[in-house]
């Protein structure tokens, strides 16, 4: 999901860039921006540009290896974000998960019936007394791939994944909606089965960071529209479909300290970049600039 960005947006692949400046509720397919907890002091909820969107996804609650919730810092902000988006008439989803804070506690929950049960029970207590209009699960911990340092499927993990949405979409009122985070590209994206789109009102694929801090990671754009395109038919080539696919993009950049692949600056906003890039003017013009913006990357 989105790290530290004020706020970001996440689109329909198909919707006009275009329109974003004022979005119309007649539209189908939803416009979603993610809030972190942590952005309340940086954009406060009066602050947020709400003509620009149609849903708003809190982040993040993490579960816990028993089945129960971790809801201390969405507790801070959820009731009175809740009563303003409403009075807006947008929708409020709740993301449960994210890159870090959870560990293997999704597979430790989906892997015991009960503790799946008390999960998806616990999940649907919080979103009825806060009046959730929708949950997102970000499962984004694989062992495969955290532990053993490969690649790939883990038919018994990826599964896990599927069952615990089902088990969700089960226990949850109808009117609640219910999304998943998902990765393309051979290292992450093939733990996430097409599967798991019959229990899901949307899969939100995640088309960023594809470049940062690791020995094989191009010095280039993470983010760059080729890559985007290509992210999209990755998924699309292994059973998702369009129309339950929405496809985010990032808000912020990613700055690589002296050219390299060794340390990176996470989470820049693009106003920075920009004042960056204008810094560095002669340097652009002579090809030898630190920020790199390449077309073409390899997963």
């Amino acid at each position: 999901m989105i790290k530290n960005s004020a706020i970001a947006f996440i689109l329909f692949f198909n919707l006009a860039l275009t329109s974003c400046s004022e979005v119309k509720q007649t539209q189908s397919m939803p416009v979603i921006v993610v809030y972190p907890t942590w952005s309340a002091d940086q954009l406060p909820l009066k602050n947020i540009p709400w003509h620009k969107f149609t849903h708003i996804t809190l982040t993040f609650l993490l579960p816990n290896a028993d089945g129960s919730l971790n809801t201390q810092d969405v507790d801070k902000i959820i009731d009175p974000l809740i009563t303003l988006a409403h009075q807006k008439n947008k929708k409020v989803f709740v993301s449960i998960g994210g890159a870090l804070g959870y560990g293997d506690a999704f597979q430790k929950i989906a892997v015991d019936k009960n503790r799946l049960k008390l999960f998806a029970q616990n999940v649907k207590h919080y979103a009825v007394a806060h009046q959730i209009d929708g949950i997102d699960i970000d499962w984004e911990y694989w062992t495969k791939q955290a532990v053993h340092q490969q690649g790939g499927n883990d038919p018994v993990e990826s599964q896990l994944l599927v069952d615990l949405l089902a088990t969700l979409r089960a226990e949850l009122p109808k009117e609640i909606k219910l999304t998943a985070d998902i990765f393309a590209g051979y290292w992450y994206g093939e733990q996430y089965l097409p599967e798991i789109q019959q229990h899901l009102d949307y899969a939100v694929l995640m088309a960023y960071d594809f470049t940062g801090a690791w020995e094989s990671s191009p010095v280039t754009h993470h983010a760059d529209y080729d890559t985007f395109k290509k992210s999209i038919n990755f998924v699309l080539d292994r059973g998702f479909q369009k129309e339950k696919l929405l496809v985010g993009f990032p808000s912020y950049g990613v700055e690589f300290v002296d050219g390299k692949n060794k340390q990176v600056n996470r989470d820049y906003p693009h106003k920075i970049i920009v004042e960056k890039i204008k810094q560095q003017k002669g340097d652009l013009n002579s090809g030898k600039s630190i920020m790199c913006f390449s077309k073409h990357l390899s997963w």
